[in-house]
């Protein structure tokens, strides 16, 4: 790992933990060991970095997006591997919780570059869970619904998020998986 990587890996841990508005360089340099200097060098401001940290997270859940479909036989297994996941990461450590759904509570406070990350983030997220439902839909899984599909991925990614939340704030895990045990199971049939 390079210098850059590794200040955009503790930069996103300490968003993480402390927000967008809790951490500064000062900090970043002393997890690190080295000067602020050496920090202004990669990223000449916070905005660039926090920027090149959610780009970089953007990437990441676009590839897990990929391992989730392959992995799955079924648009239910899709879900699934994607609850999972949050699942896992929350058994973990229950502060590991999505890093655009951490930031957007602080929107306000944000550079318009981050939002538009974030906001691009939660779009790519919104548009994989109604493709998922779609493909259920059409194999005959899905529960009759009086939303659209836009608007059930959107719940979806509500509940999600929100369950993150919970377990963070619960400091439990099965708040997580609570919430979105009970939503797939409203939702979808086993099999068509």
């Amino acid at each position: 790992m390079n210098r850059a990587q590794e200040i955009k890996q503790v930069a996103h841990q300490l968003m993480l933990e402390k927000g967008y508005s809790g951490f500064s360089y000062a900090d970043i340099a002393a997890v690190i060991g080295i000067q602020k200097a050496s920090i202004h060098y990669h990223f000449p401001s916070k905005d660039n970095l926090v920027q090149s940290v959610l780009q970089d997270y953007r990437r990441s859940a676009s590839d897990s997006l990929r391992k989730f479909e392959d992995t799955a036989a079924n648009p239910r297994g899709k879900l699934e591997n994607y609850f999972a996941y949050w699942a896992d990461r929350l058994a973990n450590e229950p502060t590991h919780i999505c890093l655009c759904a951490m930031l957007a509570s602080e929107n306000s406070i944000l550079p318009e570059e981050a939002q538009c990350e974030i906001q691009a983030h939660f779009e790519e997220m919104r548009k994989w869970i109604q493709s998922v439902l779609q493909e259920a839909q059409e194999q005959g899984m899905l529960f009759p619904c009086h939303l659209s599909l836009e608007a059930e991925a959107a719940s979806i990614l509500a509940v999600v998020h929100g369950g993150m939340l919970a377990a963070r704030a619960y400091r439990d895990k099965q708040q997580f998986t609570m919430v979105t045990e009970a939503l797939l199971h409203k939702i979808m049939r086993h099999q068509a």
